[in-house]
């Protein structure tokens, strides 16, 4: 499982580390510029949507375009037995992912603050990060991804069975998972983990 988690982390970690870098200076140039927000709150600002908003279900979408074609290839080699690897690896590979995204988002991030001492940026941002968001953030990842690709290596030996061509499989997968994805989203945050929001001090 480790090494099959490993070689999913390689195919998807290129992408995966470009995104996050994309995000994290798009995001701190949005808001420092255009919105006139400190540096600061700028960098807080992309924490807050890589751990509660989009970082889980972006890596989740990579992750899944990319996979897509090897988690079909194991099921017609093993049938549906392949989920008792491919589903733990996909979980492990998830978290993983995020964890590479964050560090990506931060980078960039920090890059296109203004200020000098990007050391200092990064340990002030670090330290205001609560462990129990980052779990959070990292269990949704994996949960995301495993379910995903148990739903897919599913759908996909169905359709073997009935003669689907694979490319016809992988198109409408592509779909499916972001729907299943949506699902998993709105439970999440409506009934498993309610985002809370407080209010601003005065």
């Amino acid at each position: 499982m480790l090494a099959l988690a490993e070689r999913d982390g390689q195919r998807c970690g290129g992408p995966v580390l470009l995104a996050g870098l994309v995000v994290g200076f798009g995001v701190v140039e949005l808001a420092g510029g255009p919105l006139g927000q400190t540096s600061r709150f700028s960098l807080e600002l992309l924490i807050l949507l890589v751990l509660q908003l989009m970082g889980p279900m972006l890596v989740t979408v990579l992750a899944m375009a990319l996979l897509l074609p090897s988690w079909l290839e194991r099921v017609e080699r093993l049938g549906l037995k392949a989920w008792r690897q491919s589903v733990p690896a996909a979980a492990l590979t998830g978290s993983l992912l995020l964890l590479l995204f964050l560090i990506a988002a931060v980078t960039g991030g920090v890059l296109a603050s203004p200020r000098g001492d990007l050391i200092g940026e990064i340990r002030d941002l670090l330290s205001g990060v609560l462990l129990i968001d980052m779990l959070r953030a990292w269990l949704r990842a994996g949960v995301f991804l495993a379910a995903i690709c148990g739903w897919s290596q599913w759908r996909v030996a169905r359709g073997l069975r009935r003669g689907t061509p694979a490319s016809v499989l992988v198109s409408k997968l592509l779909v499916e998972g972001l729907m299943v994805l949506l699902a998993l989203k709105l439970l999440w945050v409506t009934a498993l983990d309610p985002l809370r929001i407080s209010p601003s001090a005065q």
